[in-house]
């Protein structure tokens, strides 16, 4: 296949790209934009599939620019969906387990409410129905992946040093204070990497279309927790963001029927396996 992958030098598209070894991959990044259509038609014609990651992710920095959340998130994906369905090439989109929000169901399924809190789930959630508008309207070919909170280690350590989870792990590194917003008790179906790679081969594999897909852990874990487990004990809480959520708990049920995969890496292994990479230590001793 040939496949091109927008933002594929970033966190989870650098470890893609090494994971759909075997087809021919090619990488839409920096210096070049979603934003601008006559860059994306020379890359995406041709093309088999797109896997479309480019975005602007980092929660603080989306709710302080929503208009450039608006621009890159939203007239990007309408940008990268109307030339995937003018060139008739198939588009895995991705978008966010974060769309539930604190879930107004028990169980967060595909198909069923969502209820985005933030701005960077807002942006997605409208992603989600320009691709459908682009399916409806011109027969775009899609998938809709909604990733859960992803941890693990990329091909760069510096790569998305805005999220929790690595702040926390350079601080036990480092024996540092960390700063918590709320009570701590925020949990996510946290996702390691490698599994999160290994289900998006596997869309690819498997000749999936016109789906939407839960890609989240099994495990559901808070902030407090993982300080915990990483020894932190310097912590100072600070005020709840504004527009944080509380619960998550999202079915892996479709991707099991669809893909017939389920999260392999343990949390806390990988959350050791992780602290390893970051502070150059063994895996066989212990965190803190």
């Amino acid at each position: 296949m040939k496949i091109l992958l927008t933002g594929g030098n970033g966190y989870i598209g650098s470890k893609l790209a090494l994971g759909l070894q075997g087809h021919e991959v090619e990488i839409f990044d920096k210096p070049k934009d979603i934003r601008n259509e006559q860059e994306l038609k020379e890359a995406i014609k041709g093309k088999d599939i797109v896997y479309h990651l480019a975005a602007l992710a980092e929660l603080s920095y989306t709710d302080a620019h929503p208009q450039e959340t608006y621009e890159v998130n939203i007239v990007g994906a309408n940008n990268v969906a109307k030339v995937c369905a003018e060139e008739k090439v198939l588009l895995n989109f991705v978008s966010t387990c974060c769309i539930y929000g604190n879930p107004l169901e028990k169980v967060s399924r595909e198909g069923r409410m969502i209820n985005p809190s933030d701005t960077y789930a807002m942006s997605k959630a409208a992603g989600e129905y320009i691709v459908k508008m682009w399916g409806l309207a011109k027969g775009l070919k899609y998938n809709i992946l909604r990733f859960g909170t992803v941890y693990g280690q990329s091909t760069d350590k510096n790569m998305r040093s805005d999220m929790a989870i690595q702040k926390f792990v350079n601080a036990a590194g480092n024996h540092l204070p960390i700063t918590i917003t709320g009570d701590g008790n925020q949990a996510r179906n946290f996702i390691h990497i490698d599994d999160l790679v290994s289900a998006l081969v596997l869309v690819t594999e498997k000749g999936v279309i016109g789906e939407t897909i839960n890609l989240g852990g099994k495990e559901r874990t808070s902030i407090i927790e993982i300080a915990k487990l990483l020894g932190l004990t310097d912590i100072t809480f600070v005020p709840a963001r504004k527009d944080d959520f509380i619960k998550q708990n999202v079915s892996l049920m479709k991707a099991k029927k669809l893909l017939g995969w389920s999260p392999k890496v343990k949390f806390e292994e990988g959350l050791k396996s992780m602290y390893a990479f970051y502070n150059n230590t063994s895996e066989n001793g212990n965190i803190s």
